[in-house]
């Protein structure tokens, strides 16, 4: 209501009637807005007015007007966690529903792909974790990560009108920066998936001097990309409803139709790189990804090596 009405005042017997709880119930809520940061005023005759709102992500907000299918049925905001994925993946033992969004405001053991931390600071970023039942093979579970890192690229476009591109297998460039990264972890049996969690971290608000420079990929924030504070609940709005008609997309449409389209926004492919794997080091030409998410590399003596996992150098 204090959004609808942009900064005016709101009497309390107004809110009273439209949210149909009793004027001293107005009041509790109205306080208990003011201790989670929110600065209201109030005066007897004009009743409140939302002077400013602090930049906090809420259930509610981030509920508020999306239109989904699966994805963000269920949405639960935490301030602290120690992992969005250690949550999520609970949850899926647990039996909850497909499409659960769990959202933290800080990670303390945030993680990144091949056992790394994912820097977390506080109520600058996004930290979110989907949980996903989907009808696949384990050994396609990496399309869920090809969808995410496509849904999450498309949403930094429409938000900030930056042009975000995929760098194999997860990360996600604005220039030659990182902005953001995907963790996928499964329960699964021999030919079926039980669950599987998608985690995906964006550096939204953060400043490039809290970034350490020992990170393997220079990273930035979209904050310092376009000069400017980006809203994090519309951009993690954007999120879930691309996620959610890119996953209704796989299912309808299946897995090609989704390797397609990473192909077309990958910027891996194509380029000369060096891949740096447990044992070896190897350089060739990055020219195909397979339906299962490995990386094809034509090597200077003509033969091919797919790879599944390790840290991608784009030479050239």
């Amino acid at each position: 209501m204090f959004k609808e009405s942009k900064g005016a005042f709101v009497s309390g017997q107004t809110m009273s009637n439209k949210i149909r709880i009793s004027r001293t119930a107005v009041w509790k809520h109205i306080e208990g807005l003011r201790r989670e940061g929110y600065v209201i005023v109030s005066t007897p005759s004009r009743g409140y007015s939302l002077v400013v709102a602090p930049d906090k992500l809420s259930a509610s907000e981030i509920k508020r007007g999306i239109n989904t299918k699966t994805i963000g049925r269920e949405v639960q905001v935490f301030n602290a966690v120690v992992s969005t994925n250690d949550i999520a993946m609970e949850m899926g033992a647990r039996g909850m529903q497909e499409g659960l969004v769990i959202v933290a405001e800080s990670q303390s053991h945030g993680r990144g792909r091949l056992g790394r931390t994912w820097i977390s600071p506080g109520n600058v970023n996004i930290y979110a974790s989907i949980l996903f039942r989907p009808e696949l093979s384990p050994v396609y579970a990496p399309t869920l990560t090809m969808m995410a890192s496509l849904a999450t690229a498309t949403a930094i476009s429409k938000t900030t009108g930056l042009e975000a591109k995929i760098k194999w297998p997860n990360d996600i460039l604005i220039g030659s920066k990182k902005v953001s990264g995907i963790l996928t972890e499964m329960n699964a049996e021999e030919e079926m998936i039980n669950y599987v969690v998608v985690g995906i971290g964006i550096n939204v608000n953060m400043r490039e001097g809290d970034v350490p420079d020992s990170l393997r990929i220079p990273a930035t924030s979209l904050m310092e990309c376009i000069g400017e504070k980006v809203d994090r609940t519309a951009l993690l709005k954007q999120l879930i409803e691309t996620i959610d008609s890119d996953y209704d997309g796989l299912k309808n449409k299946g897995i090609m139709s989704v390797v397609k389209r990473w192909r077309e926004n990958c910027i891996t492919l194509n380029k000369k790189v060096k891949a740096t794997l447990p044992g070896e080091v190897i350089t060739g030409v990055a020219e195909d990804v397979t339906q299962q998410g490995g990386l094809v590399i034509k090597m200077a003596e003509g033969h091919t090596k797919v790879i599944y996992a390790g840290d991608i150098t784009i030479l050239e």
